[in-house]
């Protein structure tokens, strides 16, 4: 005789009790006998409708709600299977899914239809608020379903990248699902809501099991798992309540009841699976949940859910436990064959939980399925690909995948124990330690970490560890990152974890040298973090592995905040290896500072404006051509275009960076962050390409001057717009125009690594990643206000002393010249190639920089001009190194002045030596506002002899392209050809050999020919440069 389905058994329940709440939904509820009735009725409907499909697949794509179980019910009551779609599924898989898995019906809403357009992609779609249930009156007879009928097929997220079908019968769902109500549930009694999606095993018992006990099914909103606070809320309210996820999701929650003072309703029962449970996780949940049941639930998606589980209990190992009641367990070794107790092998599970098979993978489904002879007959078995093995109590031990075994020299690494180790340093959050393996065949171990404070010490780290840990299981590298990437299930991404670093460059003149002293390793690791390298030694050049300017604040930075000793420039530059940088940090550690600790800015917080937002809000509303403060950069695809994941990572970038959704209020000088919301902002255009002439060499200028973006009025429109351009089919151009006032050119790249990261994410599915940006670019404002006391008095009196220098040495701008029209004009030439690489050859020997090279040689420039030869050169200088979290998007741009006499006598040696040293001089006080200095200048008549008509701009390069998805993705940034000087020379680092470089000048201050001639005298001078002595 068939025993009953999980359907009919719920029908069995609405009869005994047909007005009791079978399902709550926020403040919804169904009752059995609604549940019953609509099911019944949406059964007859399929049925009578799509008689000729019998037992095929529907497709379900419903956001959680009343009547997610009844369609469920319904699709099963009519004889056919579902197969579940999810919103963080891209459309992409959506079609291959509904492709593979043959469905002849999609079940969705319409609001997910006209949000997704899946309709445009499978024209048989179907929206429930398009079916009239009044027209089945009277329902027809449904057909027989058996026990080996298929119910539902799942697809994997894919960890292994390959998502499967698997086909789930119902006497598998059957079988599992008594078995939670009669051997787990019975045990706790505990409430248990639908989190999960349906497109996950885990949510299989959350959904069905209270309605086959008779009991409610109370259905959370979608991603609760990701919103702590309701979460909490529910558990609050309901005392006692059971959760089930993954430890990656158990652990943040953790994390986020520390991080906050509020109090919290924990569940009193804890299920986990679907990822390895640490020790160190269980302790902590005891920890914190004293009275909490914890259980170990084990088994993949190929045997409905689980297969093997336990309790975990305070005082004893994790395990995984034993086969679920009616299954087994058993390890096998490479043979197929059975193994003892004692010997590790693969886990297999068998019983009546193990799935079908594979949809349309019949090889695959022969080589991880079997059939396993018993006494009775043959079972189905599955091959987990897990390594393991069975300990003295007869309990299955999980030792990680077979194809992911940690061994180092031959020697089995615990990656658990070292997690363990380094949760106990303090301030780390979490941790992930993998095996890394090379090219050349070498190991080492790579430790991923999130911690509360940035200002962490690695190697105290590795001191802290070498205490725990025998040397072989230290890991060799570390890389802080803000977040752990996850897969739509909840477990960890492991394939979008960042590389480690390239390790310390082979064409070093010099041989490799280990630190001595705890002091010289923390140097090496702040080279390494600001360098990108790792594996470096005492007497490697900060300088000889490519570090500038900015590279050097950032390094001082780190220094001040992590050593508690402040740099000046003239010691990083005159002793750049952590050898003699040690020597001297050591020998004047009486001189060190104490930690800096910001205090709170009393009033109105959110408006405050940095101080160059400041200036550059000022220049927009005095300067006669505000267009030349607007930055414009693009972004090439190459590829099939992916809209859909292009419009959610700039949504994304826009929701976490919400400076760039600032307006400005210009009469009082404030900022509102957060004024448009995110679904009232249009966040790309589609624009026409057909009017737009198309060759294979795209001028990026010509482009711009085609496409019409709008006006930005800084105090009622965003200061950032988008427009998308579709050139070929497999060539697009995302265009972005920004204001400089929340923006500036570092970002630029910045934006490409978030944008990266976000696409990464939803081609992942992981809907709810979210970088890591502290507190925005309002603490940064708020910082500036916190050191104002510590610095500005003391920079104020240098460049006060300074520009008194500067005109006491001669320094006297031309008249202003008040033009009606404007008209300015970009003209490039490069550096050659051979040229390029003598200047870093040059500037390597000389230990300066390239910066220094190029701006001594346009100081000498101009002194071949009449008009400009006495002027001060404007520089744009980056204050975001000085800040502690230095990703952040915004403006970090202060202006300085430079001015330096050149005389007949002085050859190049001189005058580099000269700018090197005033440039470290003005690198020590960059911070003070420029804006103030001149209000100071102004007040004793300086401002019409030293305001700077030409400017030097030297912009870092771009990063290299990425390949993602089968798409290319490169961003390049626009000089602007809006004159905000007479005369600007911007050197432009480049992606080749060759230095680019650009004059922007103002066509009423010079012709073609003469820029032409400036630019042939420039190449002179850095040729001639390179052959001094």
């Amino acid at each position: 005789m068939e025993k009953k389905l999980v359907f009919e058994i719920i029908s069995d329940k609405a009869s005994e009790d047909p007005e009791k709440v079978a399902v709550s939904f926020c403040d919804n509820t169904l009752s059995y006998r609604q549940l019953e009735h609509q099911s019944n009725l949406l059964a007859s409907y399929l049925v009578s409708n799509y008689p000729m499909y019998g037992k095929g697949s529907i497709a379900i794509y419903i956001d959680p709600s009343l009547m997610l179980p009844v369609v469920l019910l319904a699709v099963l009551k009519s004889g056919c299977s579902y197969v579940p779609i999810s919103y963080f599924y891209p459309i992409e898989r959506i079609v291959k899914i509904l492709d593979d898995s043959s469905v002849f019906l999609l079940l969705s809403t319409r609001s997910i239809i006209n949000k997704t357009g899946i309709d445009k992609w499978f024209h048989l779609t179907l929206a429930l608020e398009d079916i009239d249930l009044s027209a089945q009156r009277n329902p027809v007879n449904l057909p027989a379903v058996f026990n080996h009928d298929l119910a539902y097929i799942l697809y994997t997220s894919g960890s292994t990248g390959i998502p499967k079908g698997v086909a789930i019968e119902h006497n598998n769902l059957s079988y599992y699902l008594n078995w939670f109500n009669q051997e787990l549930w019975s045990q706790t009694q505990a409430l248990l809501p639908l989190t999960s999606s349906i497109c996950f095993a885990a949510a299989v018992a959350q959904l069905y099991a209270p309605l086959l006990r008779g009991d409610t099914l109370y259905i959370m909103p979608t991603g609760s798992l990701y919103e702590p606070e309701i979460l909490f809320n529910w558990y609050q309210k309901h005392s006692n309540g059971a959760i089930y996820c993954v430890p990656t999701i158990w652990n943040e929650l953790l994390n986020y009841t520390n991080r906050t003072e509020d109090s919290f309703g924990f569940p009193k029962v804890v299920f986990l699976s679907g990822e390895p449970v640490s020790e160190d996780l269980k302790e902590r949940t005891f920890q914190q949940i004293p009275d909490v049941r914890v259980f170990n639930l084990y088994g993949p998606t190929e045997t409905t859910a689980n297969g093997i589980f336990t309790e975990l209990i305070k005082d004893k190992p994790v395990t995984l436990g034993k086969a679920l009641r009616g299954s087994e367990a058993i390890i096998i070794n490479d043979k197929l064959q059975p193994i003892p107790a004692g010997q590790s092998g693969e886990i297999c599970i068998i019983g009546e939980g193990v799935a079908r098979g594979y949809v349309n993978l019949d090889l695959l489904t022969k080589q991880k399925f079997f059939d396993f002879a018993t006494k009775n007959g043959f079972r189905r078995g599955y091959r987990t690909g897990d390594l393991g093995k069975v300990n003295s109590q007869g309990e299955f031990i999980y030792l990680g995948r077979l194809d992911r075994q940690m061994k180092i020299n031959g020697v089995r690494i615990e990656p658990d124990e070292i997690e363990k180790a380094l949760r106990q340093f303090p301030n780390i959050n979490n941790v992930l330690v993998r095996l890394v393996s090379e090219k050349a065949g070498r190991e080492y171990l790579i430790a991923y970490i999130t911690c509360q404070e940035k200002n962490i010490l690695i190697n105290r780290v590795r001191l802290f560890l070498k205490n725990k840990l025998p040397e072989v299981m230290i890991p060799s590298h570390y890389i802080l990152i803000d977040s752990f990437p996850k897969l739509p299930n909840g477990k960890l991404d492991i394939k979008r974890l960042p590389l480690p670093s390239p390790i310390r460059p082979a064409e070093l003149e010099y041989p490799f040298v280990k630190a001595v002293s705890n002091l010289e390793q923390d140097l090496i690791d702040i080279w390494q973090d600001v360098l990108g390298f790792r594996e470096l030694g005492i007497h490697d050049n900060f300088f000889d592995l490519g570090g500038n300017s900015l590279q050097a604040i950032e390094a001082r930075k780190i220094i001040r905040n992590k050593l508690f000793y402040d740099v000046d420039f003239y010691i990083i530059f005159n002793n750049p290896t952590p050898y003699l940088l040690s020597s001297i940090i050591s020998s004047n550690m009486s001189n060190g500072i104490d930690g800096f600790n910001e205090t709170k800015i009393d009033g109105d917080d959110d408006y405050l404006l940095s101080y160059e937002q400041n200036y550059f809000l000022l220049l927009d509303q005095i300067s006669p051509n505000p267009a030349s403060y607007h930055i414009k950069f693009y972004l090439i695809i190459n590829g099939e275009l992916n809209e859909s994941a292009i419009k959610w990572s700039l949504n994304r970038i826009l929701e976490y960076n919400p400076v760039l959704r600032s307006v400005f209020d210009l009469d009082k000088f404030s900022r509102v962050e957060e004024r448009y919301f995110l679904e009232d902002m249009p966040i790309f255009q589609l624009v026409n390409t057909n009017s737009i002439p198309l060759t294979d060499e795209i001028d990026i200028n010509n482009l711009l001057d085609l496409v019409d973006f709008p006006k930005i009025d800084l105090e009622k429109t965003l200061p950032i717009s988008f427009k998308l351009l579709s050139l070929k089919k497999q060539k697009h151009i995302l265009l972005v125009r920004v204001h400089h006032v929340v923006f500036d050119h570092d970002s630029i790249k910045l934006f490409f690594s978030q944008f990266i990261n976000y696409m990464r994410a939803y081609i992942a599915g992981d809907f709810y990643y979210k970088l890591d940006n502290g507190m925005q670019y309002q603490g940064y404002c708020k910082w500036q206000k916190n050191i104002k006391p510590m610095y500005y008095q003391k920079e104020r009196k240098f460049w006060m002393n300074t520009m008194e220098g500067y005109l006491l040495a001669g320094a006297n701008a031309p008249d202003y010249r008040n033009n009606k029209e404007i008209k300015s004009n970009n003209y490039w030439f490069s550096i050659s190639e051979k040229l390029t690489l003598a200047l870093k050859r040059f500037a390597k020997k000389q230990q300066i920089t390239i910066f220094v090279c190029m701006l001594t040689a346009f100081n000498k420039l101009l002194k071949f001009t009449n008009r400009y030869k006495n002027s001060s050169i404007g520089i744009p200088i980056s204050n975001r190194m000085q800040y502690e979290d230095n990703l952040l998007l915004g403006c970090f741009i202060n202006m300085v002045t430079y001015y330096d006499v050149i005389n007949d006598h002085d050859n190049f040696k001189t005058m580099l030596l000269r700018c090197q040293h005033k440039m470290y001089s003005i690198l020590d006080n960059q911070i003070f506002p420029y804006y103030e200095l001149v209000n100071e200048m102004h007040s004793k008549g300086w401002n019409e002899k030293l305001r700077f008509p030409v400017c030097f701009n030297y912009l870092s390069s771009m990063p290299e392209k990425v390949e993602l998805d089968n798409c290319e993705y490169k961003i390049d940034y626009i000089i602007n050809q809006q004159a905000r000087f007479d005369l600007t020379l911007s050197v432009n680092e480049g992606e080749g050999k060759s230095f680019l470089l650009c004059f922007n000048y103002l066509e009423n201050e010079f012709n073609l020919n003469e820029i032409k001639e400036l630019a042939e005298q420039y190449y002179s001078l850095l040729s001639e440069m390179i052959i001094i002595e």
